[in-house]
């Protein structure tokens, strides 16, 4: 979904691989062997007619297994899983020297956990071993309203943060401060009555965003059945809801029978009809960003996000984020801390966690949209304080206005600079900085930020005379 462009690779020696094939399935552990470059249309392309799906599937269908797993990805079962990297069972990498290398969470453990998020500045990655979990033919979704912020944020903490009763998958969208639409799903055989069944992703149907919106209306809550497969690529259609600013009336019924098969266009071709001009106009009008934070943070999240974006539909993923010590590595151990047991083996990820959540915004700020001053710098940088203030994460495929001090305060790279040291890779592989940073010439017009160290204080954007409630002893309140 960004419009990041990598120039980077302008100064390195490309090496081009066609790595685009599933290897195997051992059906007994219950383990994929695949190539980097597979895309999650081929994923569940193939494995759903097998009864499978990757333990987190994730949604859009361009995205790589390569990148996600050297990167981030993340699903609406990651209250239970947590992000792609726990799924992963073993990572194979031809270092900077040609050494293929295989590492697990016992053999080369090190190696194993710097790579996530690392965007290949360790080594070529060739081959990845991902957990499958078993799958029905459908997904039975409940869509329940919320009129309220403090009924969104009581009932998906109680939601993802309960065990014994916690829905297989679970996500929110907001549709204003006020009212959201949360969807619990849950793996089903076919039902009988066939008029419950929604084949969301044909081309004439709705947007799906627009489809649960009306749970907010005269329909109430509902639910339905959705084939798997529709389920998982549920966005895509609409590319979560940027469409309707790149298309205004790719929603209307007539455009939908006459032309929606024509799907989206591909953020890739995009890119490459964007010129240096264009890019920047969306770097200073355009929201693409996603930031994973506390669950507890959601009502003052989701109260600065109104005051610096104001944009909705708001994207809302819960997300389990382990401690993975004694290793350090890129995200920081959490400091309020559960335990997810392993009373039902397979169905989630043992281990002491915090649950968060990923709130996504995408679209054009609404001070754009009336010709109003908006200052993408101030607003971003902002949005980039807060994250770290709470010990969260902005997701890097983002625009990211960060100095590379503050980059290094919101991510521990204790153990990624010690295997950057130990497996050569410092000289052969840029550092992640200088891959994930917009590219030169975007943010020249931002006077002062190479470098800036000015701090952009958040806590102005707050809405005055509002409280939030904390869990005693939340690191994070103040």
């Amino acid at each position: 979904m960004s419009t990041r462009t990598a120039t980077f690779k302008e100064d390195c020696n490309r090496i081009r691989v066609f790595l685009r094939d599933i290897l195997s399935i051992d059906e007994e552990k219950m383990i994929l062997r695949t190539e980097p470059l597979v895309d999650m249309r081929y994923m569940t392309r193939y494995l759903v007619p097998k009864g499978y799906q990757l333990a987190i599937q994730v949604e859009m269908e361009d995205l790589t297994i390569g990148g996600l797993t050297m990167g981030l990805g993340m699903e609406t079962n990651s209250h239970l899983f947590g992000l792609i990297q726990e799924v992963v069972v073993a990572f194979e990498i031809v270092l900077s020297d040609g050494t293929f290398v295989r590492c697990t969470r016992t053999e080369n453990a090190d190696l194993f956990y710097s790579l996530p998020w690392s965007h290949g500045t360790l080594g070529f990655l060739v081959a990845v071993e991902l957990k499958l979990i078993k799958i029905k033919p459908y997904m039975h979704v409940q869509y329940m309203p919320c009129f309220t912020q403090k009924e969104l944020c009581e009932k998906m903490k109680q939601l993802s943060e309960t065990e014994e009763d916690s829905p297989q998958f679970l996500e929110a969208t907001v549709y204003s401060k006020e009212t959201s639409v949360i969807m619990v799903g849950t793996f089903s055989e076919k039902p009988k009555n066939t008029k419950l069944i929604n084949h969301v992703n044909y081309f004439w149907k709705p947007w799906y965003y627009v489809h649960v919106e009306q749970a907010l209306g005269k329909m109430g809550a509902f639910s339905e059945y959705i084939p798997v497969r529709h389920y998982y690529h549920r966005f895509t259609r609409s590319i979560f809801w940027e469409l309707r600013d790149l298309i205004p009336f790719g929603n209307h019924p007539l455009y939908r029978y006459l032309l929606g098969w024509l799907g989206a266009p591909k953020v890739s071709f995009l890119k490459l009809t964007m010129t240096p001009q264009i890019r920047k106009e969306v770097v200073y009008k355009h929201v693409v960003q996603d930031i994973i934070i506390p669950i507890d943070e959601m009502a003052r999240s989701i109260d600065l996000f109104h005051e610096w974006f104001n944009i909705y539909p708001l994207l809302v993923f819960p997300i389990a984020i382990f401690d993975r010590a004694p290793y350090k590595t890129f995200l920081r151990a959490p400091p309020n801390q559960f335990r997810r047991g392993g009373t039902h083996p397979g169905t989630y990820t043992e281990g002491k966690c915090q649950m968060f959540f990923d709130l996504g915004a995408y679209g054009v700020p609404q001070k754009v949209r009336d010709k109003e001053m908006w200052n993408a710098k101030r607003v971003i940088r902002a949005m980039e304080a807060y994250t770290r203030d709470v010990g969260g994460y902005q997701c890097l495929y983002a625009d990211t206005f960060m100095t590379r001090e503050e980059f290094k305060q919101m991510f521990d790279h204790t153990l990624y600079d010690e295997t950057r040291k130990k497996y050569n890779a410092i000289g052969a592989f840029p550092e992640i900085y200088d891959k994930i940073r917009p590219e030169a010439g975007v943010l020249t017009e931002m006077d002062g930020y190479e470098g800036e160290s000015e701090d952009v204080d958040w806590r102005e954007f707050l809405p005055s005379g509002v409280k939030y409630s904390f869990p005693e002893n939340y690191a994070f309140a103040n």
